[in-house]
């Protein structure tokens, strides 16, 4: 669902700027929303509007009546009447993010440049914003927007008033309309001129909000929708997540397909989330064959401008033998292997029994290792964190040396003997071998439906999954992502 809020929250917002009074006078719009500093430097300044639409003209090199320069010396100023800067040419120099008590010290901003810096708050919170010019000839203007908004349109589409610090700095207080990243622009009244600046962030309200820098998509893997009548597939997780401040959106798949038919589906879905989000970037967490999708839309699909980490929880990334076993492809039981399968996901007309058999074919040994895996190569721009669970039957889990904290669930316990005795250590579906990608943070005590939550909640008693998902959305904040 979209975090974004109520037209009632949206009409708050536009007075969600209070002024907090820190310079000797105050502009006339002072009691619209900001606070502006002494503008005594330029006189007339409006500081209830946007920047001026041109800027100030140049001042350049007079000269005497009979046109002489004095021997190239001054010997006056005047006006050239063009102006310093084209306000159609403005130069938007992208800063950096903003991490929790980061502020920006003695910064500054170049003649006809414009800076965006970006910083992810939690809803339900806010944050008193400063700015104070240290240096230069006008005042600066400071404003909050969505991080998508076009750079013609921020100032007139901005999610508050900007902050005016001329000789005195301006504070004002951003109620958060929904979590994630913002963009900060910072610009001056008398651009010709480099200005220097501080811009501080403290919290006010709802400081124990969390939230990541983009949201968060969970992709499924089989059988996997938001609900299955009662039951959500990440149980629990989007309520314990959106609970605590992270924005959360949930892909809704076919529950088995190939590959390229459900990373289709999810491009789909991303660009919604895009918008519904007013994001530039998603961070995607797949479960099973959802890692795979998730890489597929990444690769494939050329959404790596769009995406800014690949969580992948027991994803085959080089196939699962079980597939290749029930699809012929290796030898050895066959009929058992796939009536497993197709127990496992609940398929039973033909055509229900044709898409399953295609995904089973998309994470087959073969497939992933031959086809899939060259071509769909990791985008730089990309972060991939993987993880996986491990599990054993009731003899290894006795074994004192084998070090198995989780007994497996007996619904996939086949696939759990088969793979043990084919390639070793697994979930139940992925070997602990074919789950690593990228960064590689270890084992959960889990099987493959522990991993998420399943069944209602009830895992190992050593394996609490929301705690898992807490802390996953917490490294990807404190990573940037």
């Amino acid at each position: 669902m979209s975090s974004l809020r109520s037209p009632a929250l949206t009409a708050a917002l536009a007075v969600s700027l209070v002024t907090l009074a820190c310079g000797d006078a105050q502009g006339p719009g002072a009691g619209a929303g900001m606070s502006e500093g002494t503008d005594s430097d330029v006189p007339g300044s409006d500081a209830t509007d946007g920047p001026p639409d041109a800027p100030p003209t140049t001042t350049g090199t007079g000269t005497g009546d009979d046109g002489s320069g004095g021997h190239g010396q001054t010997t006056g100023t005047t006006t050239t009447g063009e102006p310093a800067c084209d306000p159609n040419q403005w130069t938007l120099v992208e800063r950096d993010y903003l991490g929790v008590g980061e502020d920006v010290k003695g910064e500054t901003l170049p003649a006809c440049s414009e800076h965006r810096w970006y910083v992810a708050f939690p809803d339900e919170s806010s944050w008193q914003i400063r700015l104070t010019r240290t240096d230069g000839a006008g005042p600066l203007r400071a404003t909050v927007a969505y991080p998508d908004e076009p750079g013609a349109l921020v100032w007139q589409a901005a999610l508050a008033p900007p902050l005016v610090s001329g000789e005195a700095p301006a504070e004002a207080i951003f109620a958060v309309p929904r979590s994630g990243e913002f963009a900060v622009h910072v610009r001056s009244d008398s651009p010709d001129a480099p200005s220097d600046y501080n811009l501080e962030f403290v919290c006010s309200i709802g400081c124990g909000r969390e939230t990541t820098r983009f949201p968060i998509v969970l992709v499924h893997g089989w059988t996997g929708f938001e609900a299955i009548g009662p039951i959500t597939y990440f149980y629990g997780v989007t309520a314990e997540l959106e609970s605590l401040g992270f924005p959360v959106e949930v892909a809704v798949l076919d529950p088995y397909n190939s590959t390229t038919v459900r990373s289709g589906q999810l491009a789909e879905q991303l660009d919604e989330f895009l918008v519904a989000q007013r994001a530039r970037k998603l961070d995607l967490l797949g479960h099973s064959q959802g890692g795979i999708d998730s890489r597929a839309v990444v690769a494939s699909h050329g959404y790596g401008d769009r995406v800014s980490a690949v969580v992948t929880i027991a994803s085959p990334h080089r196939g699962t033998y079980i597939t290749d076993l029930a699809l012929g492809l290796a030898p050895g039981g066959v009929e058992a292997a796939l009536g497993f399968l197709l127990n496992f996901v609940g398929a039973v007309s033909a055509q229900q029994k044709s898409d399953a058999e295609a995904s089973f074919y998309s994470l087959s040994e073969h497939y992933m290792q031959d086809e899939f895996n060259p071509s769909n190569p990791d985008d730089p721009r990309v972060k991939y964190i993987s993880y996986t669970g491990r599990t054993c039957d009731a003899a290894g889990f006795l074994i004192p040396g084998n070090h198995c904290q989780d007994l497996v669930d007996p619904l996939i316990s086949l696939g759990y003997t088969v793979l043990q005795l084919a390639r070793g250590d697994n979930d139940g579906l992925v070997t602990v071998e074919s789950a690593q990608w990228g960064d590689y943070r270890g084992e959960m005590i889990a099987d493959h439906i522990d991993e998420v939550g399943q069944l209602l909640g009830v895992t190992d008693v050593k394996f609490d999954h929301l705690e898992f998902y807490r802390e996953l959305a917490r490294d990807l904040f404190a990573e940037e992502h």
